[in-house]
C-alpha cells in the first residue's frame, strides 16, 4: 500500500508540474515556437484545472480514506484520461504514456483506499 501511495503522489506531483508549465510556458508543451494568445489562454485553463486536481490527488489519499477520497482520485483519473485522449489525437506519445500511467495509479489508489 505504501508503494502505491508514493507512486500516486509522484504521479500527482508530475501532473502539477506539467499544469504549471502549461500556464507559464505553454509553448513548451505544444512544441510551437511562439505561443499565440489562444495557446496562453488554454495553457492557463489547463493549469487552473490541473493544479487543484493534482494537489487533491496527492494529499487526499495520504490524509483520509473512504468514498470522498475515491471520488477525488476518480475525478483526477478522468482528467488524465482526457489528457491521454488529447495526446492520441496529436500523436504525442509521451503525453499518452504519462497520462495513462497517472490514470492507472489514481484508479488503483482509489480502489485501495475505498
Amino acid at each position: 500500500m505504501t508503494v502505491l501511495l508514493v507512486a500516486n503522489t509522484v504521479a500527482a506531483v508530475a501532473g502539477i508540474v506539467f499544469a504549471v508549465l502549461g500556464g507559464v510556458r505553454p509553448a513548451s508543451l505544444s512544441d510551437s515556437g511562439t505561443p499565440s494568445g489562444g495557446e496562453r489562454f488554454y495553457g492557463w485553463m489547463y493549469a487552473v484545472r490541473g493544479m487543484p486536481l493534482g494537489v487533491a490527488a496527492a494529499v487526499a489519499p495520504l490524509a483520509w480514506t473512504g468514498p470522498a477520497v475515491t471520488l477525488v482520485l476518480l475525478a483526477a483519473a478522468a482528467a488524465q484520461v482526457g489528457d491521454a485522449a488529447i495526446g492520441v489525437t496529436h500523436r504525442k506519445w509521451t503525453m499518452i504514456a504519462g497520462a495513462s500511467v497517472a490514470t492507472a495509479l489514481h484508479v488503483a489508489t482509489a480502489v485501495a483506499v475505498a
